[in-house]
């Protein structure tokens, strides 16, 4: 069976060094008393450009590739073929949400039409988060963790 070449296991924990510091960075970048006192010099350049968001935006959209792609501690052809399941599970539930997420700007792009446009662009911005890489490549890590966790589950089950 051929195999597909991966990161090293060592990557995994880069990746997951750099989500700890998105989720902080997130939480510091936009709590209002800390994003008046550390945040406000880096808000905008004479270009316009929020440093603080984009960093963030950055970590987010690389520390998942990073630890979607790195190998396991011990990669054999069960965790293989359970990336290769979490792969087609993933694709289906990404549909999905795509469809739904089209289906719902229909819906509420109706129900809002009498409304400001500032409800519909915050809830287009919700919709973009949901349907982009980064969320589709932590729809896999989540589908391939479960799937992992379970068959480790069972197996120590039927050795008892």
């Amino acid at each position: 069976m051929k195999t597909v070449k991966m990161l090293p296991y060592c990557w995994k924990t880069v990746g997951r060094a750099m989500l700890v510091l998105c989720v902080f960075l997130f939480v510091v970048c936009f709590h209002s008393v800390a994003n008046e006192l550390f945040w406000a010099p880096y808000k905008a350049d004479a270009f316009g450009a929020d440093w603080a968001s984009t960093v963030v935006a950055l970590l987010f959209c690389i520390a998942p590739i990073l630890i979607a792609f790195s190998q396991e501690q011990e990669e054999d052809e069960r965790i293989s073929l359970f990336r290769q399941q979490a792969l087609v599970r993933t694709v289906i539930l990404y549909i999905i949400v795509v469809v739904i997420s089209v289906l719902g700007n229909v819906v509420l792009s109706y129900l809002f039409r009498d409304q400001q446009k500032d409800t519909l662009v915050h809830i287009m911005v919700i919709k973009k988060y949901f349907t982009s890489l980064p969320a589709f490549i932590l729809y896999y890590l989540l589908i391939f963790r479960v799937s992992l966790w379970s068959e480790n589950k069972k197996l120590l089950r039927d050795e008892e």
